[in-house]
């Protein structure tokens, strides 16, 4: 069995930290201009407040150069002039959108949920009891123009078993 003094002398010859590798570190370039840390719509409000009297259209091309899609964008100004972020003023045929502060105010546009319409029982009118012995008060020929066919065949059938035939 080995000793234990010669077990250590192994021990010491063996390295646990790796002192010969070394470490692939990564660096990203440095950000130019703003963070990207930004959301689509925060970035969008500082394009409006940025560039306060731009159009629409205007706003929507300055945003595709910020990579923000033009159906984002646009959807986005009409939330924004719902929530009353920005204003919108109407010069000639077109509009022209400028922020009303100077941060951007997070939140969403509620919507109304739809009303369930109650459920409306339908009511169908009960035919009015005819008495048996009901006088005729209109004449013969007014009254076989006024009967549908099967009212007449009916009336056919009904006086035939009366008077026999």
């Amino acid at each position: 069995m080995p000793d234990l003094k010669s077990e250590l002398k192994k021990l010491e010859a063996l390295k646990f930290d790796d002192d010969g590798d070394t470490t692939n570190v990564i660096t990203l370039p440095a950000a130019i201009g703003v963070p990207d840390f930004l959301g689509v719509s925060e970035k969008l409000f500082n394009i409006i407040r940025d560039n306060p009297g731009l159009t629409r259209s205007e706003l929507v091309e300055l945003a595709r150069k910020a990579n923000i899609k033009d159906s984002s964008s646009s959807s986005l100004i009409v939330q924004f002039t719902k929530r009353s972020l920005i204003k919108a003023a109407k010069n000639g045929s077109v509009s022209t959108y400028t922020t009303v502060g100077n941060h951007y105010v997070r939140g969403y546009v509620a919507r109304d949920k739809a009303k369930k319409a109650k459920p409306v029982a339908v009511v169908t009118p009960k035919p009015t009891p005819v008495p048996d012995n009901v006088k005729l008060t209109t004449t013969v020929p007014h009254l076989l123009d006024t009967l549908s066919i099967v009212q007449a065949r009916e009336l056919y059938d009904a006086l035939k078993k009366i008077f026999g035939g």
